[in-house]
């Protein structure tokens, strides 16, 4: 039988909280490129009923007041991202990553690789977690 602890690198990973976001640097707006934001969000969403296009999502993002279907939204397509498509849809959506942390938060995600990957902004963040690889589990995998 595998040890638990194997597995626990995939348990959710909460976002810090906003206020370890807010230093110099972190409010630094992106170049704001809508059409690959349009490629990395239509193609993720393409069965959700909420549409939103490029600008309504750097809008928001930007207002960091999110109604139901914004959480709903941004929850459900950044679920579907690793962190490089994360790192990509910062660099190329015109925000921050302090603007997107507080949209994590805001939307609860807490994937354990994008919580990992946005908490690694805040200098001495240590993930706490080891990862593993699948051969390394079982001798018999």
């Amino acid at each position: 039988m595998f040890k638990e602890t194997h597995f626990a690198w995939r348990l959710p990973v909460e976002v810090l909280p906003l206020e370890d976001f807010d230093r110099p640097g972190m409010h630094d707006l992106s170049e704001f490129h809508p059409e690959k934001i349009s490629v990395m969000s239509t193609s993720r969403m393409a069965g959700s009923a909420i549409r939103r296009s490029p600008v309504q999502i750097r809008e928001m993002i930007l207002a960091g007041r999110f109604d139901t279907d914004d959480r709903a939204y941004l929850r459900g397509l950044f679920m579907q991202f690793d962190c490089e498509d994360m790192r990509r849809f910062l660099m190329y959506c015109g925000v921050s990553r302090y603007q997107i942390a507080r949209a994590m938060i805001a939307c609860n995600v807490r994937h354990h690789l994008l919580g990992d990957w946005i908490n690694g902004h805040v200098p001495g963040y240590l993930p706490q977690r080891k990862h593993y690889r699948t051969w390394n589990l079982s001798s018999r995998i």
